[in-house]
């Protein structure tokens, strides 16, 4: 009688260590042919979904896409392996990878193509630079409105007019972030403009120098760039000086390069039109103009 309690407390002791089949089935990873980036994972319980970007081509073979590498849980199987393929020919680009748990459970994971059109590289040239003022925010009027650096408040600076602006598009990703180079080539004056404001208090030799709140946006030559898949917002860096461009389709069916600018309301106030035009300018912007890819 005495031995029966060790015989339990020996049987209760291999159930404990005895493993149990794991019920995880999810998807870690995911390469496809022609993929930009790693795979945008979404899953909430067993809705699970998989978004993974292309660069947008007419001749990529949506019905046959080469799976080439492909990550699950630990013990888990996917009905698809590296080597094999997935079927994309369907209105909704989509396709299904089911992965199975070692304990059997599965689940379908959906895997959506999103083509991603980087339209921005090629040569551009610039057909005008603006900059947006609002009064209101600086407190110095109830005026908005765009001016010209071509105009007379810069003094018909037209430098750049002839400029062309060429983005290209590295081979690698960073994450999910691609990469280039941008060149604001001087054209064939061999000249950038100036951001000087020459009128109102101001003259060409009296000036209110606008430099160093424009010209690092887009700067003269070469510069690197940044951008989110998930944000299209740029970054350019030269010199360890970063600034953002988002891109607009303007009223015309072309396209602005936009370059939002840090508040500048707790500049010093004065009761002149130009040369609050510091603090009430929210936006430098180039409209431009595709030449070649």
């Amino acid at each position: 009688m005495i031995g029966a309690p060790v015989l339990l407390l020996g049987a209760c002791t291999k159930n404990i260590d005895r493993e149990i089949a794991s019920n995880e089935c999810s998807l870690l990873d995911l390469k496809i042919t022609g993929q930009m980036g790693t795979i945008v994972i979404d899953r909430y319980e067993d809705d699970a979904a998989a978004t993974v970007y292309i660069l947008q081509r007419g001749d990529y073979p949506y019905g046959q896409v080469a799976v080439e590498g492909i990550v699950v849980s630990s013990g888990a199987t996917a009905s698809v392996q590296s080597g094999g393929t997935l079927d994309f020919q369907n209105p909704e680009r989509r396709a299904k990878i089911t992965v199975t748990a070692e304990s059997g459970k599965s689940l379908d994971w959906w895997i959506s193509l999103e083509p991603y059109d980087a339209f921005y590289v090629g040569t551009w040239k610039i057909d005008d630079i603006k900059i947006h003022c609002d009064q209101r925010i600086s407190n110095s009027g109830d005026g908005s409105w765009d001016t010209q650096i071509s105009g007379n408040e810069f003094g018909a600076a037209t430098e750049e007019y002839d400029n062309r602006i060429i983005v290209t598009l590295d081979d690698e990703m960073n994450g999910n972030n691609l990469t280039g180079t941008i060149i604001n080539d001087a054209g064939a004056d061999g000249k950038w403009s100036n951001f000087r404001i020459v009128i109102g208090f101001y003259s060409p030799d009296n000036y209110l120098d606008m430099n160093p709140r424009l010209r690092y946006l887009l700067p003269p030559g070469q510069s690197q760039w940044s951008l989110n898949l998930t944000t299209n917002e740029m970054k350019i860096t030269q010199n360890n000086i970063t600034s953002t461009m988002k891109f607009r389709v303007n009223t015309w069916g072309g396209w602005d390069f936009v370059f939002p600018l840090p508040d500048a309301t707790g500049e010093p106030w004065t009761n002149n039109e130009f040369s609050n035009m510091w603090r009430s300018s929210t936006e430098l912007f180039y409209s431009v103009t595709k030449i070649s890819n």
